[in-house]
């Protein structure tokens, strides 16, 4: 009798494993999982000695193989999105690129400290400086843009 509840023990433990990955239980699997696991280790070792290591042994084992299954198939579930971001991110996803604004001068709007606003054309822009401190109404000018980061030098 305690040699086949030590096995359903192991086997629950490694479907607590996997439902605690695939469900947001905030932990309460994983509690089970151990519960189930020392449980297992307990019947094991009541059927006799050698069947108590080799409970540890598949243990051992099932613990790994259920993380390494739970995370293939959470790449899978849809509580997990495979939208990807691109190396160059900016404000808003339909936003215009930002580089149209290299070259151009404008005033800063708030103290650049190294970052702040600026008024670049028409445009109010979150810019920075490369380190240099600017006072609020100075004429800057764009040197450097990638993605929604665009960097100023005074004029």
């Amino acid at each position: 009798m305690e040699r086949s509840l030590a096995v359903i023990c192991c086997a629950l433990m490694a479907l607590s494993v996997l439902l605690e990955l695939l469900t947001p239980s905030m932990g309460g699997f994983t509690i089970a999982a151990l519960a189930l696991s020392g449980t297992s280790i307990f019947f094991g070792f009541k059927e006799s000695a050698s069947f108590g290591y080799t409970i540890i042994a598949a243990n051992l084992v099932m613990f790994p193989l259920s993380l390494w299954l739970g995370l293939q198939l959470m790449r899978r579930s849809p509580l997990i999105h495979r939208v990807e971001l691109k190396g160059e991110s900016q404000n808003a996803p339909d936003a215009q690129p930002l580089t149209y604004l290299l070259g151009q001068q404008g005033r800063s709007l708030t103290p650049l400290r190294p970052a702040g606003s600026a008024m670049i054309g028409d445009a109010k822009v979150d810019v920075v400086t490369e380190g240099k401190f600017v006072d609020t109404g100075t004429a800057v000018k764009v040197i450097f843009v990638e993605g929604n980061r665009v960097v100023v030098e005074p004029v």
